[in-house]
This record gives C-alpha cells, sequence and structure tokens, in this order.
C-alpha cells in the first residue's frame, strides 16, 4: 500500500486503531518456526504455534498470566530442551522479529498531524524488550512509540485480539466513538471479531505490505 491509498481509506475517520505485527514492524513467523524446530530436533513446532491459533502457553505469555521465565522454563520442557541457555530460547523465539521501515514511522508522522493514532498489539514481555532494543539500535525509529497516542500491549492489559475485551477495553479507557475510528489488521480472525464488536476495518491482506517504498 502506498501513502495515498493509506490516506485515502483513512480520511473518514478522527481515530486508526492499529496493529502492530506485519503492520509497522515486519514478522516472518517461519523463521522462529525453523529456529525452534532446530533446535528441538522431532518436534513439530509449527503445530504448536502459527499466527492463526496458537496453544495456551503463547496465549498466556501474551496476557500476562505467566512471566518471561515462566514461559521460557514450560517452552524448555515442552521441547525437551532444558539443556539450553535461556537466551537461545530468547533468541529463536525473536527470530519471527525483522524491522520496522523508516517510511512506516515517516507516515505516522504525517497521519498524527490530523488523526489520532493507536495501537493494539498481542505481544509479550520478551518481544516488547526485543523491540525496545531494536528502536534504541535504530535512531531514525527511536520515537516510535510517542507517535502514538496510546499504546495497548496485550500483556499489560490482560485481553488479546480477537477477544471482544481487548477493544472494548482499549475504546473504553481512549474514549473512542466506534463510528469515528478504523481498526487495521493483517490477521483476518482480528478483523472479523472486530467487525463484529462494531468497528469499522481494513484488512492488510498481504503482511508486511503497510506504507512500502515503491
Amino acid at each position: 500500500m502506498n501513502t495515498a491509498k493509506a490516506l485515502e481509506i483513512f480520511a473518514p475517520f478522527d481515530n486508526i486503531l492499529f496493529d502492530f505485527g506485519g503492520i509497522f514492524i515486519d514478522l516472518d513467523y517461519q523463521k522462529t518456526i525453523r529456529e525452534f524446530s532446530a533446535l528441538a530436533r522431532g518436534i513439530d513446532f509449527g503445530a504448536l504455534f502459527s499466527q492463526a491459533n496458537q496453544t495456551t502457553l503463547f496465549n498466556q505469555l501474551e496476557t500476562g498470566k505467566i512471566s518471561s521465565h515462566e514461559f521460557i522454563s514450560q517452552l524448555k520442557n515442552t521441547l525437551q530442551l532444558n539443556h539450553l541457555e535461556d537466551q537461545k530460547i530468547i533468541h529463536a523465539w525473536c527470530a519471527m522479529l525483522l524491522k520496522i521501515p523508516k517510511e512506516r514511522v515517516d507516515f505516522l508522522k504525517e497521519l498524527k498531524k490530523t488523526k489520532k493514532v493507536f495501537l493494539l498489539s498481542n505481544i509479550n514481555q520478551i518481544h516488547e524488550d526485543h523491540v525496545k532494543n531494536y528502536k534504541i539500535e535504530n535512531e531514525s525509529i527511536q520515537d516510535f512509540y510517542q507517535l502514538f497516542d496510546q499504546l495497548y500491549f496485550s500483556h499489560h492489559i490482560g485481553f488479546r485480539k480477537p477477544d471482544h475485551e481487548a477493544f472494548q477495553f482499549v475504546c473504553s479507557n481512549s474514549n473512542l466513538d466506534l463510528k469515528k475510528t478504523i481498526f487495521i489488521d493483517d490477521s483476518i480472525q482480528h478483523i472479523e471479531s472486530a467487525k463484529r464488536f462494531g468497528l469499522a476495518t481494513h484488512f492488510l491482506e498481504n503482511q508486511n505490505s503497510f506504507i512500502v517504498k515503491l
């Protein structure tokens, strides 16, 4: 999607509620699946974790019900990797996180001049820490989080998409008028849930394609 198309989509709305992964930060879930499959030979990590369907362990991490340490410990047990250092598990878990292209940050700066912008992300503490370090290392995007009127991370608010409670929390906390708010996400199950909740939506059909250089 280019800047002109995005502005056209957002024009009728006052509030833009964004997903994070696949929208602003590029993702490759297969990288994490390959990393863990290499570490835990004989175990199908891809069946254990996917974008559309996660097991209880991952959901608990994303909603803050278990700590990063508990997650790593349980994952080691599940994958029979108790002999490995925690850092190797963290490295594999964060392999899916790629880059935040500068042009998306630049677009957000322009959008914020006329709109209120919010971020609702299914994210865990390990990934949040990784992104924080990535921002520090990349000077051109260090102010990325400050561009949003409010950040809503699932492991902080205790709810995750596609549950309606996540959308309800955001809209109530930020006093958002549903008729003046649009939600953009690259996961169809989140889009469908947001529609049922009453939000206008835009499905980014091609992951990692939001505001790309032509």
